[in-house]
């Protein structure tokens, strides 16, 4: 065996092996072939034990090469093949900056990044960018704000949100371009307007409505402030910081006005009551005519009586109850307008009594009971203008006014009392939507005994007095309803309920209510005879009972 050349070749081999792994890049060369071939020509001079041994250390040389080429390649991430160097992944070595070994064995300066870390770059690069400018979450806290900005920003991100930085910049302009208009147009203007067209001022709301904390440095402002407060953080923060201030205002006004929403609502039903009285008693009152009109506007429209509040100081007093509604001392203002609603509801029932009075005279002669919330001494100052006008003896007899002297009229009424106004001979069901009618009196050959004889006449009945006849009527017509009306055979009623006195009193009272009720019909001498209610467009059968059931308890009891 040669020892010296077989030195030689191992010396050329370990040559090989150093270069490979001390290089910067796996390098695959021509001399390493070459290498090999030296190794296969001392099998052939050694032959027999010699060439086996040399075998084993070929194989082993070559193995320890495979391996280091392979660690080499995992940790450099590049190929050099002839000067051609490329990565795992197929991009060249320049894309992620890693050091490579040229065909010339030389090394380049990059420094060599971290493993997976230009992977990231690559692939999400652009993405860090929105993300670390915008997001989603600050999206999401603009979107009640801004939400047609943000729609728009959604739409523009490709797949991937790989948004170059310059669309990122477009996009934060257009967002902050977004708040500004907001700003510009109100919408962090603390205002909160009523259904009655005034303002609330929110300054007297509980402090927790008052003030807010706002983020991010957690400073406490009013909530007169907290515009400036959006428009400063708007021109000094980045957007991040933007999206929690605007967020935390528009969410602050929000419970602001939900807050006043609910206290709002029993206030402005009571007031649609208050005013709906109001109205009826103007028209009632325009329906008298000659001395008793002039007195009864003076009385009632104008207030001019010490016994009563008219219509113009319950306005007043709607006026008041207003003003502490817009000052959201809403405690106040719901008592003051309850007050306003009742003192409304006596006015009602005085301008019905005098109803009942003048068609207890169209009859002739009779008796009508004095409400409990009519004061006696209105009664007595009407007396007399009341025995002028129509040539008739009247009397006020403890809680009675009796009407004698009179003769019955033939053509439904003098022209003096309203058009709805009781009178034995007018049919019930004439009158017109929003026509009054007070309470009339039976007709004649009323079999029930029901009604008392005196002085010739029939008992005058208000809706108090048979309450709890009418609302049995109304509870009987719920089920009877369809196609936005209701109606009986007022002969099928029991005995107790089915009489003038009861019907007469409950058409009037129907058709007061406008808004509620298109039509009344009550069949001329009915019982026998059908009594029908049409109700309003928009309103149904049902609703428009229950409504109506509501209203009278609410007025007459029962």
């Amino acid at each position: 065996m040669d020892v010296g050349r077989f030195e030689g070749v191992q010396s050329g081999i370990a040559e090989r092996t150093e270069l490979a792994s001390g290089s910067g890049t796996t390098a695959v060369s021509f001399e390493s072939v070459r290498s090999v071939e030296s190794v296969e020509s001392v099998v052939g001079v050694t032959g027999g034990y010699g060439s086996t041994l040399l075998a084993a250390v070929s194989a082993a040389v070559l193995l320890v090469v495979a391996v280091g080429a392979l660690v080499v390649y995992r940790r450099q991430g590049t190929i050099t093949f002839g000067g051609l160097s490329t990565s795992p992944t197929g991009g060249s070595a320049s894309d992620g900056g890693g050091t490579s070994i040229d065909g010339n064995g030389g090394t380049s300066g990059e420094t060599e990044p971290k493993v997976g870390e230009s992977d990231r770059l690559d692939s999400d690069g652009a993405n860090t960018e929105f993300d670390d400018r915008i997001g989603d979450r600050t999206l999401d806290r603009l979107e009640p704000v801004t939400p047609d900005a943000v729609s728009q920003v959604r739409d523009r991100l490709p797949l991937g949100r790989n948004a170059a930085p310059s669309a990122v910049d477009a996009i934060e302009r257009d967002l902050r371009q977004a708040i500004e208009g907001a700003l510009d147009e109100g919408l962090f203007d603390p205002t909160v307007t009523s259904p009655l067209g005034g303002t609330y001022d929110i300054v007297n709301l509980p402090s927790r409505f008052r003030e807010l904390t706002v983020p991010p440095q957690g400073e406490t402002v009013h909530v007169a402030d907290l515009e400036g407060v959006v428009r400063d953080a708007l021109s000094g923060r980045d957007l991040h910081e933007v999206a929690r201030t605007v967020a935390a205002v528009h969410e602050h006004y929000q419970e602001i006005e939900s807050h006043i929403r609910r206290r709002e609502g029993s206030f402005l039903e009571t007031r649609r009551e208050a005013e709906h009285t109001l109205e009826d008693i103007r028209v009632m009152t325009d329906r008298f005519d000659g001395a008793l009109a002039d007195r009864v506007r003076e009385f009632v429209v104008d207030g001019r009586h010490e016994a009563l509040l008219g219509v113009r100081d319950i306005e007043r007093r709607i006026d008041t109850a207003d003003r502490s509604f817009h000052a959201c001392a809403f405690n106040d203002a719901n008592r003051a307008i309850r007050d306003a609603e009742r003192a409304g509801d006596d006015l009602l029932m005085a301008v019905d009594f005098l109803g009942g009075v003048t068609g207890t005279i169209d009859h002739g002669s009779g008796r009508v009971k004095v409400p409990e919330r009519v004061d006696d001494a209105f009664v007595a100052d009407l007396v007399p203008i009341l025995e002028q006008q129509y040539t008739v003896g009247i009397e006020l007899d403890a809680d009675e006014i009796v009407v004698s002297g009179g003769e019955p009229s033939q053509s439904g009424g003098r022209g003096s009392a309203p058009s709805g106004g009781g009178g034995g001979s007018r049919p019930a069901g004439g009158g017109s939507g929003s026509e009054p009618e007070a309470s009339g009196p039976p007709s004649s050959g009323d079999s029930t005994g029901s009604s008392r004889e005196r002085g010739g006449g029939r008992e005058q009945l208000t809706p108090d007095a048979v309450a709890d006849e009418i609302l049995f009527v109304l509870r009987e017509l719920d089920d009877r309803g369809g196609n936005g009306a209701v109606e009986c055979q007022t002969e099928l009623l029991p005995e107790a309920v089915a009489r003038r006195e009861v019907l007469e009193p409950l058409a009037t009272f129907c058709r007061r209510q406008t808004d509620l009720v298109a039509s009344v019909t009550l069949q001329e001498n009915a019982p026998p005879g059908f009594f029908e209610i049409e109700f309003a467009e928009g309103t149904t059968a049902s609703a428009g009972i229950s409504s109506l059931r509501k209203r009278f308890t609410k007025r007459h009891g029962g």
